[in-house]
């Protein structure tokens, strides 16, 4: 099934204030791949899909920026949804935030721009992830997914026992493995790092995922958090 590490809890983490300071910590990241969108200059996105929406943060900032008419969400904790429904309140004429059993609820040829932040991981079958992509996509449609929990990650291997430990299902997932599964459903991926500059906020004290030194720190934000660009093979409206 996918996004595996469903829980019996409303939040991702045990204590729910880290979930609340989610949308701080990624904006940096979310920002970034909204940037990644605009160099690619594809036309504006009538309808967005975010896989693993969790409280809407990415959703919400992606339509400020492109006024979608409709929004997808994938996530599976109905907390999070109910949290997500009251952000994206007005955000677009239609939202509809899903469960992960409904991605027969989003129509085959759908979606104009994909996105997916830090989810992979959960995601036990990257081929049938794949599947499910490419089915909504519409024609010059485009998914963003990006990742630094991956096994070519020296991090992630510190950081997937804390995961397993608060009673999540992780997966060992590498970059050419994910690109692989997306060319096999019938996309055509490409990947570059997300970010290359910029701020990096961190607070020592309060990490939950620390580093162990500034070098992995920047390693991280600057080599290994991964953006991979999915479409269909058969699309060149997008410059390489």
């Amino acid at each position: 099934m996918p996004l595996a590490n469903i829980l019996d809890r409303e939040t991702f983490f045990a204590d729910p204030a880290l979930d609340n300071e989610l949308p701080i910590v990624n904006d940096v990241f979310w920002a970034s791949l909204i940037e990644h969108v605009e160099r690619d200059g594809i036309p504006a996105p009538g309808v967005i899909l975010d896989i693993g929406s969790h409280t809407g943060g990415l959703l919400h900032a992606l339509s400020r920026r492109f006024s979608p008419t409709e929004m997808y969400g994938i996530e599976p904790l109905p907390g999070a949804r109910l949290a997500a429904a009251r952000l994206l309140e007005g955000s677009a004429a239609t939202v509809k935030l899903l469960d992960t059993s409904e991605w027969d609820r989003i129509p085959t040829g759908a979606i104009n721009l994909a996105t997916s932040h830090e989810m992979l991981y959960l995601e036990p079958d990257i081929n049938d992830f794949m599947k499910r992509t490419r089915r909504v996509l519409a024609v010059g449609g485009v998914a963003y997914v990006v990742l630094g929990c991956h096994s070519e990650n020296p991090l992630w291997h510190s950081w997937k026992p804390a995961l397993v430990g608060a009673g999540h299902r992780v997966f060992d997932h590498a970059p050419f493995e994910i690109m692989a599964a997306a060319s096999s459903a019938g996309l055509l991926p490409s990947v570059q790092p997300l970010r290359r500059s910029g701020w990096i906020t961190y607070d020592p004290l309060r990490a939950e995922f620390p580093y162990p030194d500034v070098k992995t720190m920047f390693d991280h934000h600057y080599r290994y958090k991964l953006i991979f660009r999915l479409r269909a093979a058969h699309d060149r409206t997008i410059s390489s």
